[in-house]
């Protein structure tokens, strides 16, 4: 009797012991997905407040934000990986919800440096982290990467690498050798990888057979070097460089290749003698916008002037809206003017100044703007404005296809605040009209100093309907964000030792 109540008891203790565990189970699974849908945190109406507009101003929108922690949204998930140094080239969306950032890891003296690529799945998993398989004494340059995706979640990297195995010979130190020898340097590696990430495969070719021939019929006999840069447009492998018929002058080029590596078209642009290409992209005919700095120099002085042209799908010129007037000249004569010429104009230049001091006017405030995203279909352009470096304030501006201010949300931070690098700044439009941009904050704090990344969704009425906020570190660097479904996924580098790459994942809708 006694062992049938003992057994009796032990089956129920098993039951209940069986019941806790389901509970503590359900409530950690609980607990995971509550996670994965965190709540945004609703923005006060009075948080974004409206400013008269006077009489001369055609703004829709001119409003104050004083900058509150409060109505940071929590993030969905975290990331880390620990790491001695490291660099980010960027976070790409994958087809299948999956994300893609390629990393760079090196030693402390960043004299070893290996290539990953890092895929995290939509909850911030870690699918597969893969290090790109390169021979010694050879570099890939991350920074030049390019990624295709294709439409089952597997994607190509177009990644440019420096081989330092070389070593130059007696014939390759002048002419057509050492035209060879900095090509060969330079390659472009095609890597592919499939929806199950289990490996990829690679095609890579030289610089040197990719241009060389072309080069050799269109007359050039110097490259200064064949580190050219590479970008992807649209199904299409963009190159461009520097290259002359001489050492005297140098013209831009511009080549177009297919996702295979060869070469389609390529164009020297003899016109544009001494200008080198600063930025290339794709217009809505299909054709290139080009911008470009042309330095020269004459009787001792070195002027730079902006060169803006178009060109057709053929690779030649349409239009050409460069400036005509260098907006830099510096004199950089052999000789320096004689001291007491020198002493006498500042002394004559200080008393103009005091004189015209005290009938000058008073001056408008002057503030810094970059310009940071285009919209290439509404022709609108997003700015930044501060009127200090590093001040606690910042106006976020977005302009019409004429220039004319439609929004002024200015940001006011703490006093403890500071907004370093507006130049650093990017944003992008989302498919129902929001905007999503970020910015980098400093933050004091009884002697120390914290930076975090903010980012802001401002509706298509210019209203801010989200609040982010990285958590803050002593130095962040390589800030990047994607959309995917709905979801916002960050990469960033904590750069001060011990590096530590993050990946944040914010609920967007």
């Amino acid at each position: 009797m006694n062992y049938k109540i003992g057994l009796s008891r032990a089956l129920i203790l098993f039951f209940i012991l069986i019941q806790i565990s389901c509970k503590k189970e359900n409530t950690q699974n609980d607990g995971e997905i509550s996670e994965k849908k965190t709540i945004p945190v609703s923005i006060d109406k009075n948080y974004q407040k409206d400013e008269p507009i006077t009489g001369n101003e055609k703004l829709k929108v001119k409003s104050v934000i004083h900058f509150s922690k409060k109505y940071n949204s929590p993030e969905l998930w975290q990331y880390k990986w620990d790491m001695k140094t490291g660099s980010l080239e960027g976070v790409h969306a994958l087809a299948n919800g999956n994300m893609l950032f390629v990393i760079e890891e090196s030693d402390e003296n960043r004299n070893n440096t290996a290539a990953f690529v890092l895929i995290l799945d939509k909850e911030g998993k870690e699918i597969k982290k893969q290090k790109l398989a390169l021979k010694p004494k050879t570099k890939y340059e991350l920074f030049t990467t390019e990624v295709e995706t294709d439409n089952q979640g597997g994607f190509t990297l177009f990644i440019k690498k420096e081989d330092r195995t070389l070593t130059q010979s007696v014939e390759e130190q002048t002419g057509e050798g050492r035209v060879r020898y900095n090509l060969k340097e330079y390659h472009i590696d095609k890597l592919k990888f499939n929806n199950t990430y289990s490996g990829y495969e690679t095609v890579s070719k030289s610089m040197e057979s990719i241009f060389l021939k072309s080069f050799q019929e269109k007359g050039i006999s110097y490259i200064p070097t064949g580190n050219f840069s590479v970008e992807y447009l649209k199904g299409k492998i963009c190159v461009y460089g520097q290259v002359g018929k001489s050492e005297v002058e140098q013209m831009p080029f511009v080549a177009i290749l297919d996702t295979n590596l060869k070469l389609v078209k390529i164009n020297v642009f003899d016109q544009y003698v001494d200008t080198k290409i600063d930025k290339i992209k794709l217009n809505s005919d299909g054709g290139l916008y080009i911008e470009g700095t042309e330095n020269t120099s004459a009787d001792g002085s070195y002027f730079a002037t902006n060169k803006r042209f178009t060109i057709n799908s053929d690779l030649k010129v349409t239009t050409d809206k460069s400036d005509k007037e260098p907006y830099e000249s510096v004199y950089r004569g052999p000789s320096a003017p004689e001291e007491s010429d020198e002493e006498e104009s500042e002394t004559e230049t200080s008393a103009t100044e005091t004189q015209e001091s005290v009938v000058e006017p008073a001056k408008e405030e002057t503030w810094s703007t970059v310009t940071f995203y285009k919209d290439e279909v509404k022709k609108e352009t997003y700015n930044f404005k501060q009127k200090e470096m590093f001040s606690n304030k910042i106006i976020f501006e977005k302009l019409s296809s004429d220039n004319t201010a439609l929004w002024q949300i200015q940001f006011v931070f703490p006093d403890n605040y500071e907004v370093p690098y507006i130049n650093s700044a990017e944003g992008f439009k989302r498919a129902n009209g929001d905007f999503v941009f970020w910015l980098y904050l400093t933050e004091k704090s009884n002697g120390d100093e914290k930076q975090s990344v903010a980012i802001f969704v401002i509706n298509k009425e210019g209203r801010l309907i989200r609040q982010f906020q990285t958590p803050g570190y002593a130095a962040l660097t390589e800030f990047r964000m994607t959309e995917s479904n709905g979801q916002l996924t960050t990469g960033v580098i904590k750069y001060d030792s011990p590096y530590v790459f993050y990946s944040f994942a914010y609920l967007l809708d």
